[in-house]
């Protein structure tokens, strides 16, 4: 059975190009959230197991991707969470992967580099 994943990034271009790659390495990409808010809603609704998570996006009803994460580590402390930012910030990819993140990516970054970590993580 493929896992079950989530795209969640403000950018519809990065998520079409997450969707497609994921899809051709067999994940099934149950979703798409623009939005924090919007990837929550998605998120209890249809359980993924897969989520990755671009870091900037804004802010809606009060959620950033900072609470996102929170909250689905809370919720699911077994879904594997890769974040995706655009910011540099050496101490901040240090938290997200004490916090449990799977992996922390660098915008722009190597897909390739994505499914190999992930195929360490779900192997086909």
């Amino acid at each position: 059975m493929a896992v079950r994943a989530l795209v969640v990034d403000d950018s519809p271009v990065a998520r079409r190009v997450l969707r497609h790659r994921l899809e051709k390495a067999g994940f099934d990409v149950v979703g798409e959230a623009g939005s924090a808010h919007e990837a929550l809603q998605l998120f209890r609704t249809l359980h993924p197991q897969l989520v990755t998570l671009d870091l900037l996006m804004p802010v809606m009803e009060g959620i950033d991707a900072r609470a996102l994460f929170r909250t689905i580590r809370e919720e699911d402390p077994n879904v594997a969470i890769v974040v995706i930012s655009a910011h540099p910030k050496g101490s901040e990819r240090a938290e997200y992967i004490r916090k449990g993140a799977l992996a922390y990516f660098q915008k722009p970054f190597n897909l390739e580099d994505l499914l190999t970590k992930l195929d360490r993580i779900f192997p086909r």
